[in-house]
């Protein structure tokens, strides 16, 4: 026997019983596959045609009790919320809890938080102490330099690799074929390998291995698969950054899980059009601090002294650099991606992802500053900030969310950003 269940009905161990198809007719997963754990938890992610799927279902199969919610751990792992929801607290210090949004964010980071004290011990949700003045280096004697200066100032950033051009060039031409996108691709080999084994990890979970930059942009799109080359090849860009201000490893988790959380809010908005592609968002997840990058390359002194700021004075690091630098990063970021000509809508998704009236009423900033804020409460990395940005209650409005939906966007987040970090830094797994 055959039906047809919603996404939300879908469980592991069930098998299609059709073709599931994206919205733009993409084959996802052929009929007669078997769903895992990973696929339940990436297909809301994926644009399903229409939402739904025909499943094969065995007599003893329950429709009606189907619904899994992957966000909580194994019902016998011994956690203590009560001691979690302790330890978490101070890092919800900026926030107002009693905001719906708010303290659906913290119910939803609870768990992870309780499994993390098992895990790790009972000090490892602690906020960072104090940053001691004599470790610092001498305080700068001039004013920063603003966010324009500071980008055309490093030829790093304004002479970019010929291979960034070429696949920036494909990206802007209509008229571009699927051909020439895997030949801009191509000419870079670590890039082109990079793209093969992020289209075989979970974040999209096909059964089938991709090996082809060719079959790769027929599966995923041309537009998408180039959208995806431009965001990683930024990552060889910033290298052997201060370790005193930041560990890269931790900082690409960090993006790379706001990446697919945003990915994962598709389905509330899925009808919003293609500006939503899950690409397109994975990519202003995955830059939206870069411009933090920028600041630990260009003004290693300057943002020493920021992060100090924030961190004795109990601040959002955020609000330490504008402070002190008279701008933040999000638009030092999306100045630098506007530089780069990066498509309009990422590089405002960037510019706006810590909130604001206007832009938290679009959707791709909305996602992106939800997810970042998720992110940021589950402690998947970091790319400097300790304190969980407050939630913007327009931007989940703007997305339609409940606690449920944001359970389910955040519930593999953890396992694919690991799989995908040790995809963007091999030489550091």
């Amino acid at each position: 026997m055959k039906q047809r269940l919603s996404l939300d009905a879908l469980r592991p161990d069930m098998r299609l019983a059709e073709d599931l198809r994206r919205d733009d007719g993409i084959l996802l997963l052929p009929r007669g596959t078997i769903l895992t754990l990973r696929h339940v938890a990436l297909l809301p992610s994926w644009r399903v045609l229409d939402g739904v799927a025909w499943v094969a279902l065995s007599s003893q199969d329950e429709p009606d009790q189907m619904t899994e919610n992957l966000a909580q751990p194994p019902e016998d792992t011994p956690l203590d919320l009560s001691a979690a929801a302790k330890a978490l607290a101070p890092r919800f210090a900026r926030t107002d809890l009693e905001e719906t949004g708010q303290a659906a964010l913290f119910s939803v980071a609870l768990p992870r938080a309780a499994g993390l004290l098992a895990c790790r011990g009972p000090h490892c949700l602690d906020l960072p102490g104090p940053v001691d003045p004599e470790t610092l280096p001498p305080a700068p004697d001039t004013p920063a330099p603003g966010p324009m200066a500071i980008i055309e100032s490093d030829p790093k950033l304004t002479s970019l690799p010929d291979v960034f051009v070429r696949i920036s060039d494909v990206l802007h031409d209509p008229n571009s074929t699927a051909k020439e996108a895997a030949d801009a691709i191509g000419k870079d080999v670590s890039l082109s390998a990079k793209l093969l084994q992020l289209v075989n990890s979970a974040f999209y979970g096909f059964p089938v291995k991709v090996d082809t930059l060719s079959r790769a942009v027929t599966i995923v799109g041309s537009r998408q698969l180039t959208t995806l080359a431009l965001g990683i090849s930024v990552i060889g860009i910033f290298k052997d950054l201060p370790e005193r201000l930041v560990e890269m490893r931790s900082f690409w988790k960090h993006s790379i899980g706001c990446g697919i959380i945003a990915s994962n809010l598709v389905p509330a908005t899925a009808d919003n059009g293609a500006d939503l592609e899950v690409e397109r968002l994975f990519v202003a997840g995955l830059l939206h601090d870069v411009g933090r990058l920028v600041l630990y390359r260009n003004l290693p002194r300057h943002a020493a002294h920021v992060l100090a700021k924030a961190r004795n004075e109990g601040i959002a690091l955020r609000d330490a650099e504008r402070a002190m630098l008279g701008f933040d990063h999000a638009t030092l970021g999306g100045m630098l991606l506007r530089r780069w000509r990066f498509p309009e809508n990422l590089e405002r998704a960037v510019r706006h992802h810590h909130g604001g009236a206007t832009p938290m009423g679009q959707l791709m900033p909305a996602m992106i500053h939800v997810a970042d804020a998720a992110t940021n409460a589950l402690l998947l990395g970091s790319s400097g900030e300790v304190y969980v940005p407050p939630l913007s209650p327009p931007a989940w409005v703007t997305l339609g969310l409940t606690q449920e939906r944001l359970g389910k966007a955040v519930a593999a987040a953890d396992i694919q950003a690991t799989e995908l970090i040790n995809v963007f830094l091999p030489d550091e797994a």
